[in-house]
Parts: structure tokens; C-alpha cells; sequence
């Protein structure tokens, strides 16, 4: 019996390990395209990541998404807000806003300097009497125009950044409609970054921000001609730039046959005649929002020469015509029609 134990305690001694068993290998997911596509500051807003964490992709998402309705909720001319507070106070010193209003304020009347004049956030002084969406439109006359236009004119707004505060005479008003969108781009972005995301482009109603590739390649935009149909005028590769297009399709409408549209001149209080459409390119969307409103004021003459002294700012406009100018740095070849 003792033999029979040590014969078995020799054999299992003496037998093979057995292999572990290897532990199985994760395979990197592939990274895929997440999206988000809402209404939010009065146009539709489209946010595409490229990741290969569906989790962290969403979140980043759902952040840039409630970023931009922050910015909104701030800047809004529709309902209560900041803006309209400060608007309603006009002519009574001045008022504290939150800091962001005052910087962008700030950054609009940098820009109305520019532009000379062209972009001014007090348009909303006349602007008040242009109601696009009422059934019949209804034209302004000559007498109210003249009389808002008294109101019109960005030297007459002060800035205090130091102390978040901004003083308007009374009857001026403050619409930030042709910077705020921009600016919410540029937000949303910066919130897209902060989660990590490195691939991606925030799109709201034509204010764009677009950040890597998609997929190893530019983004690419197409710009849609105002009257000539689907094709387009240019197809732009993008990355790391914003481009904004502005133009008199957007918000409209017709009367004895003659468009209005909703980007007024803020020197003669009505529809501007410069262009038909502006595409701007620029390091920041703001930026970019607020040169394309002005290049549809100035048109393509004063429009380019204010481009040209711009650093790092390129221009694609459309004029009356229908005929295309384009900035000395975006060459024919890098935005063209395929």
C-alpha cells in the first residue's frame, strides 16, 4: 500500500505543469462618430465628436450641448435675460452684468471700430421695428426708421470690464445676434476640449468650429451659392479654423417682389445691400460671426480691404451679382467647387 501511495505521489510530481491560460487580449475600439443635433439660439445646432469612448464621447457632448444654452439663456433678446435687463435700463447709468456680457460687449465695439461701423450691436435700436416673422410683413416707414437710427450707434455704449458693468443712453439698445452665436461656438468647443475630445465640429446655423480631422481627413464644408441652386461656390477643408457664412436667405421676406432680410445696415436701418453672402474665416468663431455680418454690410470692395488688414483672416464673398471674391490668402485652389 505504501509503495502504491509513493508510485501515485511520483506520478502526479512528475507530471506537466499545465499552461495557464492566457488572459484575453482587448482590442482598442475603433474610434466612431457621435453626434447631437437640437434647436438652440433660434437655429439648429449639429455637434459631431470622433472617439473611440462612446461614454466619455456623450458626456462631452451633452456638456458642449448645455454650454451653448448657457450662452443662450445669457444673451437671449426673446425672453428674460441679462441682455434684455440691461437693455431695459438704458438710461438709467450704469448696469451690472455678468462678466462674460461685458467682455463680448466689449469685444463687439472692437469690432464696430474695425468695421467702421459696418457691425454694430446697437442696430437693435432699429432693429426693433423689423418683424420677420409676422404674417402680412409689414415695412417700416421712412419717419420710424429715421427716428430709431437717432438711437443707433456703438460710441454712445460704455464699458466698465473692470467692473462688469455697461451703461446705455436711453432708447439704445444692445442685440448680440451677430457675435453671440459665434461665441457660443467657441464655448461649446472649449467644452469639447475639456472632456478630452480631439476630433470634432460644432455647427450652429453656419457658425462653425472644427477641431482635428474627421477620421484622418479635413473637414470639409460645402458653401451653398444664395441663388444658383445645390451646387456649391466652394468647398472648404477645414481644421482647426472656424468659418461662419452669413447671408440675405436666412431670415426674409418679400414684398412688391424686393427682399428684405433680416442683416440690417446699421447706418441706414435697413436690409444691407453689400453682399448676398460672406463667409469668413478666423482663429475664433466670435470673430468670425461678427466680420460676416459686416462683410454683408460693406460688400465686396470695402468688405476685402478690411479683410486684408486682418491677420489670420481669410473671406469668400458673393455680391449682388452672384459673382465670388475671395481674400489674397484663400486661394481659388483651396476653396473651389468640386
Amino acid at each position: 500500500m505504501l509503495s502504491l501511495l509513493l508510485t501515485c505521489l511520483g506520478s502526479l510530481s512528475c507530471a506537466p505543469a499545465q499552461e495557464p491560460t492566457p488572459a484575453p487580449v482587448s482590442t482598442p475600439e475603433e474610434p466612431k462618430l457621435y453626434m447631437r443635433a437640437l434647436g438652440v439660439m433660434g437655429t439648429d445646432l449639429e455637434i459631431k465628436v470622433i472617439d473611440a469612448d462612446e461614454a466619455k464621447a456623450n458626456k462631452a457632448l451633452d456638456a458642449a450641448v448645455a454650454e451653448l444654452q448657457r450662452i443662450e439663456d445669457m444673451m437671449t433678446t426673446w425672453r428674460d435675460s441679462p441682455l434684455n435687463d440691461l437693455n431695459a435700463k438704458a438710461g438709467q447709468g450704469f448696469v451690472e452684468v455678468p462678466e462674460e456680457l461685458a467682455e463680448l460687449v466689449a469685444r463687439s465695439l472692437a469690432v464696430a471700430e474695425a468695421t467702421h461701423g459696418a457691425f454694430d450691436p446697437t442696430f437693435a435700436s432699429v432693429g426693433k421695428l423689423w418683424d420677420f416673422k409676422a404674417i402680412p410683413p409689414k415695412l417700416p416707414s421712412d419717419a420710424e426708421i429715421a427716428e430709431a437710427l437717432k438711437n443707433v450707434g456703438y460710441k454712445r455704449v460704455q464699458v466698465d470690464l473692470e467692473g462688469h458693468r455697461i451703461a446705455l443712453p436711453k432708447g439704445t439698445r444692445i442685440g448680440l445676434g451677430g457675435i453671440a452665436k459665434g461665441y457660443g461656438v467657441d464655448r461649446a468647443m472649449a467644452v469639447l476640449l475639456k472632456h478630452g475630445i480631439q476630433n470634432g465640429i460644432v455647427n450652429a446655423g453656419g457658425d462653425l468650429k472644427a477641431l482635428g480631422t474627421k477620421f484622418g481627413e479635413p473637414w470639409r464644408i460645402a458653401i451653398k451659392h444664395p441663388r444658383k441652386g445645390v451646387k456649391p461656390v466652394a468647398i472648404i477643408p477645414l481644421s482647426n479654423v472656424c468659418l461662419v457664412t452669413s447671408g440675405d436667405y436666412e431670415r426674409f421676406f418679400m414684398v412688391d417682389g424686393k427682399r428684405y432680410h433680416h442683416i440690417l445696415d446699421p447706418r441706414s436701418g435697413r436690409p444691407a445691400v453689400g453682399c448676398i453672402s460672406a463667409t469668413v474665416l478666423a482663429p475664433d468663431a466670435a470673430f468670425a460671426d461678427a466680420l460676416a455680418t459686416a462683410m454683408v454690410v460693406l460688400g465686396p470692395t470695402e468688405g476685402l480691404k478690411v479683410i486684408e488688414a486682418i491677420p489670420r483672416v481669410e473671406a469668400l464673398l458673393v455680391d449682388l451679382d452672384g459673382n465670388v471674391f475671395r481674400s489674397s490668402g484663400l486661394k481659388e485652389d483651396q476653396a473651389k467647387a468640386e
